[in-house]
């Protein structure tokens, strides 16, 4: 049985969710050329779609949790914005010609359309946005030969938000084309240790955890099943890091999304030694939040918040609620004003 103190968890996730929120919307620009743009750094200068739908997730799952409507408001701005650079950002293809951060947008428009569902009347425009993203991330998938892609190309995470929207809108089609990917991809061979993983060697970002993501998408694809609980315990829990890993570029970033993992695997396998390796990473992330707002930069060295590190410490303090225990301390949090 799982650990009975994830049924009293939601409280805690959804003040973190807040306090997280709260930075992002004070970051949101509210004029100039691109309101509802959210910069992904302090001082940035140019309109970034991913930040701004990372900031969206956060909002939205801040009210699924809460029932509060804390931030509707800001979640209408981003959209205004993201509607109209979609345009730009989420193109017809990805191919040799488009940004290397294409697809990797594709996925942050999925994210954030989950996050969404249900919270309101459904908005033709964002659906629009979001069946094109789906479109054009399937066809990505289905071509992809080369597997060894990171930060914005990693396949893991293309596939896990594929898998995870695909689902969401009961796609039997797209859902089957993206199992199909994973399989083809990943299987059931269990990674390697996170510790082993490549580090990048060049380029500015390294954010995410590829044998973290890896993992996601199998789990996402199979279905919370007891073979996938028996998988993770017979061969994922032996990879499992020994506390936070230092990395060369994003250490923040590519720890929290390790622990996004590993707290996911936990409440499907109740393993403990996912629970152990999750506390270890995610209490080292605490430590370096010396504002405790739910905020983070890159690395240690760097103090401003910046939205990708902040994303994935959230996808980090969210991944041990179930389906069971997210509705807990909604009317307590509600109350309190979170």
């Amino acid at each position: 049985m799982p650990d009975p103190r994830l049924k009293t968890y939601a409280p805690q996730a959804i003040r973190h969710l807040a306090a997280a929120g709260g930075v992002l919307v004070a970051r949101q620009a509210t004029a100039g050329s691109h309101p509802g743009n959210v910069p992904p750094w302090p001082g940035a200068p140019d309109p970034d779609f991913h930040a701004t739908l990372g900031a969206v997730w956060i909002w939205a799952r801040h009210q699924r949790l809460s029932g509060v409507e804390r931030f509707a408001a800001a979640r209408a701005a981003a959209w205004s914005f993201l509607i109209e650079a979609a345009r730009r950002f989420v193109p017809d293809a990805i191919d040799s010609a488009t940004d290397d951060e294409a697809a990797y947008d594709c996925a942050m428009v999925l994210w954030a359309a989950v996050a969404e569902r249900g919270l309101e009347r459904a908005e033709a425009r964002r659906q629009a946005v979001a069946e094109r993203a789906a479109r054009v991330l399937a066809m990505h998938l289905a071509a992809l030969d080369d597997l060894s892609g990171r930060e914005f190309r990693d396949p893991g995470f293309l596939a896990l938000a594929l898998v995870e929207y695909a689902r969401a809108v009961d796609d039997r089609g797209l859902l089957a084309g993206a199992r199909k990917f994973v399989e083809r991809a990943f299987g059931m061979k269990a990674p390697p240790p996170f510790a082993s993983e490549v580090a990048a060697t060049s380029g500015l970002f390294d954010f995410t955890c590829t044998t973290a993501t890896r993992i996601l998408a199998v789990m996402a694809a199979e279905g919370n099943t007891p073979f996938v609980g028996a998988w993770l315990r017979e061969r994922i829990a032996a990879t499992a890091p020994r506390g936070f890993q230092p990395r060369r570029l994003d250490e923040n970033s590519w720890n929290a999304c390790a622990a996004w993992a590993l707290g996911r695997a936990y409440v499907v396998s109740t393993d403990p030694i996912f629970l152990q390796a999750y506390t270890q990473i995610v209490d080292e992330l605490e430590r370096r939040d010396h504002d405790r707002d739910g905020a983070l930069g890159r690395d240690g060295t760097v103090r401003a918040a910046e939205v990708a590190p902040t994303f994935y410490y959230a996808l980090a303090v969210d991944a041990l609620l179930s389906a069971e225990n997210t509705g807990v301390g909604a009317a307590e949090a509600g109350a309190r004003g979170d």
